[in-house]
This record gives structure tokens, sequence and C-alpha cells, in this order.
């Protein structure tokens, strides 16, 4: 069984991996071997399927069928690029206890500490009262097939999970000032998302007689709108209810007091706190956009007769898919624009977190993090338990990660990095949670 140092040293031959979605199916059949060289029990006990392309599935058998654990995570890494970073990407560098390197959070630490959990419980001589399965996806991080590949493997051989952990929320630590205790946010849903592309069209022509209003001018007018003005009008879900009232319990001061008492000044808050900080209370209240791309002519001295930009709308569950973009649309005809909806999909429904499966992740969460303020959380972003979530109805979005709201930002970023004790945490909670599993 390994160590703390042997936990580091481990983990660090899966960042020198460099498994960047879609970079070549050798990238990660290198990565196979090394996880079938550092987890023998794994390796010797438990079933290994092949359900496609370089996604991985194992299955520990356990005393029943019934409602099995599925335990997810994604091999592949979103590129490491530019010169920010202050150590090399893919060196695994340990420094002032922490260990830097690209997935180290996004999220080869879920995979590996989930791996390591079952092999030490193989080790011991464990049997799990449910099967467990393990399921690792080669494409999150562009949306590839990898996870439905797998959801439909256990629907083709009647696996009904009774719940299902990918990554999501975490243990944070700092998020705000004077923070008393960690937050552990267990996410149970996600907001929808849609990319938009909003064109200009015009005459074109020469730089060196440029007529007025062309389609960058517009793009950028209708752009400058959208970033001046309250596109979607903030609301209060029920999840965003209860993400608050646990900010309260965590939070000092008379800030603290209006979220403990979210009934009673929910509307305050909907309506100043996103003006405050658009960042985290416009993503928790609102329908957001952020554009993304832009693009003109070819060269620096042609007007272009069509320019774009993408905007990238994150649906709050209050807001309909089909409403939000007829309200771009209409911004958009005011400046001369017009809209092509690229994909969009809607927020998830919220998952059973009053179930006793639900109850034995929190109860484990508590055990393991005595001192954290528990959470149900709302996803901004999208992970692969979405899909998971067609056959499961308690799929949680959460990875037992002690981190700063700092280190938080790192992920798709320079420098990403993990606390080297935070790795052993993570081990601990998913066995406390596999044997508590009924």
């Amino acid at each position: 069984m390994k160590n703390q140092n042997g936990y580091v040293d481990s983990f660090a031959k899966l960042i020198q991996c460099p498994t960047v979605s879609a970079s070549g199916k050798e990238y990660f059949d290198k990565f196979h071997k090394v996880l079938d060289e550092e987890f023998p029990h794994i390796t010797k006990v438990c079933e290994k399927f092949e359900t496609g392309g370089s996604v991985l599935l194992y299955k520990w058998k356990g005393k029943s069928q019934d409602k099995p654990i599925v335990l997810m995570a994604h091999q592949d890494v979103v590129p490491a690029t530019g010169d920010d970073w202050t150590v090399e990407p893919y060196a695994a560098v340990v420094k002032d206890g922490k260990v830097y390197g690209r997935g180290t959070v996004d999220c080869k630490n879920v995979l590996f500490t989930t791996m390591q959990a079952v092999d030490e419980l193989i080790e011991e001589g464990f049997v799990p009262e449910h099967d467990v399965y393990l399921s690792y996806s080669d494409s999150e991080e562009i949306g590839g097939p990898g996870c439905e590949i797998n959801r439909d493997w256990l629907v083709a051989h009647d696996v009904h999970p009774g719940i299902v952990l990918d990554e999501g929320g975490a243990v944070v630590t700092e998020m705000f000032p004077g923070m008393k205790h960690p937050l552990a946010t267990l996410g149970v849903m996600e907001k929808g998302h849609a990319n938009v592309k909003v064109i200009a069209r015009g005459k074109g022509g020469h730089s060196s007689q440029p007529p007025k209003n062309t389609p960058i001018v517009r793009l950028a007018r209708f752009v400058n709108y959208c970033d001046k003005h309250t596109v979607f009008a903030p609301k209060m879900s029920p999840v965003a209810k209860e993400m608050v009232r646990s900010i309260g319990k965590v939070t000092p001061g008379f800030m603290g007091w209006l979220c403990k008492n979210v009934g009673i000044f929910g509307s305050l808050l909907v309506h100043t706190m996103p003006k405050k900080s658009p960042e985290f209370w416009g993503a928790i209240f609102q329908t957001t956009i952020a554009f993304t791309m832009m693009e003109g002519s070819s060269a620096t001295n042609i007007i272009p007769n069509c320019a774009w930009v993408n905007a990238n709308l994150r649906f709050s569950p209050n807001d309909k898919s089909e409403d939000c973009i007829k309200k771009l649309e209409k911004i958009a005809k005011r400046f001369d624009c017009e809209i092509e909806v690229q994909g969009s999909h809607e927020a998830t429904p919220e998952v059973n977190f009053s179930g006793e499966e639900y109850n034995c992740l929190v109860a484990s969460v508590k055990e393991c993090f005595p001192d954290a303020v528990i959470a149900p959380y709302m996803l901004f972003g999208g992970t692969d338990c979405r899909t998971m979530q067609e056959i499961c109805d308690t799929a949680i979005r959460f990875m037992p990660c002690v981190m700063t709201a700092e280190q938080d930002g790192r992920m798709h970023a320079a420098d990403e990095n993990i606390d080297v004790d935070a790795i052993g945490k993570m081990v601990n909670c998913y066995k406390t949670f596999i044997k508590a599993y009924k």
C-alpha cells in the first residue's frame, strides 16, 4: 500500500503522460500501460471491458448487482499552451507542498484516487456490497462520445447504477474573505449551454476607402451592448437558494447573515449581487453570455463582407434555451446582425439529493471532512455526468479534493496544481464511501 510519498510518485506518472484530447491513440496506450503497472490489484481482480476507442471501463464485482456504484473521471486534458507556466506542464513538479501539472485537478486527480482507493480495498480483502464500475472517458474536454460509449455499454448489459460520482464540486477553502469553514459543494445539476454564432454581413472592400457601419463595427456595437446591459434577468432557482444558504454558513458578517436568511432577502441578493460580482453571483442567478471567438477578413487591408463572433451561453435552470436565443436574436437585429445556433441543450434536472445513496455520500464526506459545510451545488460548466444522469437519478458532480478558490481557477490555465496532502484525503474519502455504501 502506498504512503503519501508513494501517492505523489505514482500520481506524477499519470501527469507525465500528456493525454491531450484527440492527441493520438499512442498517448492513451502509454497512459493505460502506466495504469496497469500502478494499480496491480485492479489489473488482477477487476474485469476490463473494451467498449470503444481509448475509453476505459472496469468492473469490481461486489456481493450484489442491484445498485452499483459508478466512479467516473476523464483521461484527456486540455492543452498546456502559452508562456504563463512557471514549470514544465507535464513534468509533475513538486514544490511548496503542491504537485504542478496539466490534469492535476481536471481531472487525473479523480482518476488516480478512485483507482487507488479500489486498489487498496482489494489489497485489504474488502468486498463491496454492490458492484463498482470505474468509467473513464477519453474525450470529455472536446465533448466527445467517450462517456456515451460506456453509458450505452451499461444499458446494453442491464446495469442500473444506484449512484454515479464524477468531477464537479470540491471541498473549497478561501472562497470568501474570513471564510470560517470549507464548503463541500456537491453538484446536483448543471446549467445548459449553447454556442451562437452572431454574423454581420456587408459590401466589403479595400481599407483605404472605408465605409461607415462595417460588419465588424456592427458586431462591436452588439458585443458592447450585451456587455453593458443585463441581457438575461437574474432569478433564484431552488438549487441556487440552497447554495446561498450554505454560503451563509461559512461567510462571516453581514453578508453571511443575508445569505443564511435567503428566504427573506433572496430578492435583494438576486438583484444586487450579480452587479457586484458577475463572475460568481451572476453565474449563480443568471443565464450568462461570454464572447469567445471572432473572425473577420483574412488580410489587414481588406474590409470583410462577413464577420462573426461566437456567444457562449450558459442557461440558468429558470430559463429555456429557446427563449434566451430568441432574445439574443432580437438584440442582434438591432445591429443588423443575424444568428446561427451551433448547438444547444437545457439545464439538467436536479438529481435526487434526498435519497439514501446521496445521504450515504454526505455522511462519508462529513466523516472525512468534519469541518466542512455540505452544499448542494449547481455547476456552471459541463461534465460527462450529464450523460450518466440519463440512466441514474443520483448522479453527483463532486470530487473530495481540498482546494482554494485560486487553485480552482487554475483549471484550464497555467500552473494547475493540487496540494500533496489533498491526494491522500481523496483516496480516504472514496474508500470511506465505498465501504459505507449498502
